[in-house]
């Protein structure tokens, strides 16, 4: 199963739009968004890039406001939106999913066993590691504002492996 990863979309339309495309063309089942969406009709922009077959999971990241109706707007539109942190089970990987705020909350994720998949975001810089059976996925900034690049990942979850990808 192919999963897309992407984080820190920071409302640019165009990126979204473009991601979406990317990860329908790539054929993934599911995009988890590791949050800093920042409005509500970041998810409705992904959504309709995407296409309404894939499953659309996210959390919240530390600059996202009205949560009450990005709440609306995420039922709406078909996303599964967990509070700041989550975990699902897809391609049988348990996946911890978190926007990365606090440093110490992603290690003990990415430590504790629990997981064959953690994917965090906060610090727009792409980067994956391994620890132990936990395969670690920041797949940088989609919206290139500190980097310049647009970057997500592509995760295959039958290998556990993950690529980082500049749109």
């Amino acid at each position: 199963m192919l999963l897309g990863v992407l984080s820190d979309s920071h409302d640019n339309v165009g990126i979204l739009k473009k991601a979406g495309a990317f990860f329908r063309e790539k054929g993934v089942a599911a995009l988890l968004h590791a949050g800093d969406w920042v409005a509500p009709f970041s998810a409705l922009v992904l959504r309709e890039g995407f296409g309404p077959e894939g499953r659309l999971i996210g959390v919240f990241g530390n600059n996202d406001g009205e949560r009450h109706y990005f709440a609306q707007v995420a039922e709406r539109v078909g996303l599964e939106l967990l509070p700041e942190a989550g975990e699902v089970e897809l391609g049988g990987r348990r996946i911890a999913l978190y926007h990365g705020t606090a440093a110490i909350l992603t290690e003990a994720l990415i430590g504790c066993g629990k997981y064959d998949l953690v994917v965090t975001g906060h610090t727009h810089r792409a980067e994956t590691k391994r620890a132990g059976k936990t395969l670690w996925v920041n797949p940088g900034e989609l919206c290139g504002a500190l980097t310049g690049a647009n970057t997500v990942a592509l995760v295959d979850l039958d290998t556990l492996q993950a690529e980082i990808i500049k749109l």
